[in-house]
């Protein structure tokens, strides 16, 4: 969505996300600004935000546990499929890390999307809660998503979840941190991971590409310049890095599990996307690139009002059922 005076372009976003920003504005609700507000109070925007996004919650069977994370306990919430819990039946799993640029937002935040992901894909979904930044930077949120992997294979099959059956993903920075927590899965003990779901992600500390040029001034939504800032936030020192593990465009990618990588077509970090499935390709990794090309970024919140949106929503929780089912 908008957050500049910088006028949009209805040829070119789907006209439901129009239709949504206008009645966003209406409603006296607008998108979280962190570089113009408070940190607490831009947090505070993206709660109440989303929860208009969200709207009415769909039925789930929602339950709070807590992991041993590098730092204490770390909350994971488990969303099931309503009624799988009754009939016995150990589910596959799918870890989620939310985006918001390390920053802002929660599991709360994401709610509809997490909902959306475990009705439709059949799988357990358990969405992270991990430490925002700056308050923790990385590579605490590293830790903690591999506490959340450890979690799932030690623990899971106590809450009907099937520890051979695991998926990992996220959207933007969450996808950051799932595409993480594959690489380092592949030294962890145990059966590899099944699947991962990369929606627009965060992958590189880069801005010098067409995407940025393209899409990086505000139209629609995301601008290079908060990409910097949420940088900033993660890494502390200047936010400037090479290191594959806060970047893993970067890293040696042989060894993943298959990727569904989406990408949304106005987005400036669309080109991270492009890159990495030109590097899975490379690594000879099985992956699906999908260009959902008039979309924003962030558009996996926009379910209940941009009907593409949900399609892309749809089509990412059938590649998760698909390689989860066996």
């Amino acid at each position: 969505m908008p957050d500049t005076v910088l006028p949009v372009q209805r040829d070119l976003l789907d006209p439901d996300v129009v239709a949504l920003g206008a009645l966003a504005a209406r409603t006296g609700l607008v998108p979280a600004d962190p570089l113009r507000q408070p940190l607490a109070e831009a947090r505070d925007a993206a709660e109440r935000y989303h929860a208009f996004l969200n709207g009415p919650a769909l039925p789930a069977d929602i339950r709070e546990v807590a992991a041993d994370g590098p730092a204490g306990p770390l909350r994971l919430r488990l969303i099931q499929p309503p009624g799988m819990l009754e009939e016995g039946r150990p589910l596959p799993v799918l870890i989620y890390f939310h985006g918001g640029g390390f920053a802002v937002n929660s599991i709360d935040t994401h709610d509809r999307l997490l909902r959306l992901l475990a009705r439709h894909s059949g799988a357990a979904v358990c969405a992270v809660a991990y430490s925002l930044a700056p308050e923790r930077r990385f590579p605490h949120q590293r830790g903690e998503a591999l506490a959340a992997l450890r979690w799932v294979v030690r623990h899971g099959a106590d809450h009907g979840l099937d520890p051979e059956r695991i998926a990992v993903g996220g959207d933007s920075a969450g996808a950051n941190l799932a595409l993480g927590l594959a690489l380092d899965a592949r030294e962890e003990p145990g059966p590899p991971l099944s699947f991962g779901l990369l929606l627009y992600g965060m992958f590189a500390h880069d801005f010098d590409g067409e995407s940025h040029r393209l899409f990086g001034d505000g139209r629609f939504g995301l601008t290079t310049e908060r990409m910097r800032w949420y940088w900033r936030q993660y890494l502390g020192h200047g936010g400037v890095t090479r290191d594959p593990a806060a970047a893993p465009l970067q890293a040696d990618l042989r060894g993943l599990p298959p990727l569904h990588v989406a990408a949304a077509g106005l987005d400036c970090l669309r080109d991270d996307s492009l890159r990495l499935a030109q590097r899975l390709e490379q690594a000879r990794i099985p992956h699906r690139l999908v260009l959902h090309d008039a979309l924003p970024h962030s558009f996996a919140s926009m379910t209940r009002h941009v009907r593409k949106a949900e399609e892309a929503v749809l089509l990412a929780a059938d590649a998760v059922r698909r390689h989860l089912r066996h």
